[in-house]
């Protein structure tokens, strides 16, 4: 009789934490869904000077698309990255250092209005 109490209590036990496990669950998916209602009567913002205002901003990005596709072991030997900026859109590339250079350096072309990504290529 003592083990069949047990056993209930554990039982109950592990039901209730089933149930609060699977409510903050839930929560997470309702904390997503009510942020998505918002975004959709939500107007963005526009920035005057674009999404990408300044070269810091272009390199950052560049960089970052570059590390994702090459490696950041690559790409660590290629800092510092620098942007020069024409019409509307930022090319980033990497500094090919004359010490063992062998090749060439990451360039990302970056929308100075969006900053979506336009190009991406590895000098060989």
């Amino acid at each position: 009789m003592m083990n069949m109490k047990i056993t209930l209590a554990v039982a109950g036990f592990v039901l209730v934490a089933c149930c609060l496990g699977q409510q903050r669950e839930a929560k997470k998916i309702d904390e997503w869904e009510a942020l998505e209602i918002s975004l959709k009567t939500a107007k963005t913002v526009h920035p005057k000077n674009g999404f990408v205002p300044d070269g810091a901003t272009a390199v950052k990005i560049g960089e970052a698309v570059a590390v994702a596709q090459y490696g950041e072991q690559r790409i660590s030997r290629e800092r510092p990255f620098r942007a020069r900026l024409r019409g509307d859109v930022w090319t980033v590339m990497g500094t090919l250092h004359p010490q063992g250079a062998f090749g060439g350096t990451a360039v990302v072309k970056v929308s100075k209005l969006d900053g979506r990504v336009l190009f991406l290529i590895h000098q060989e």
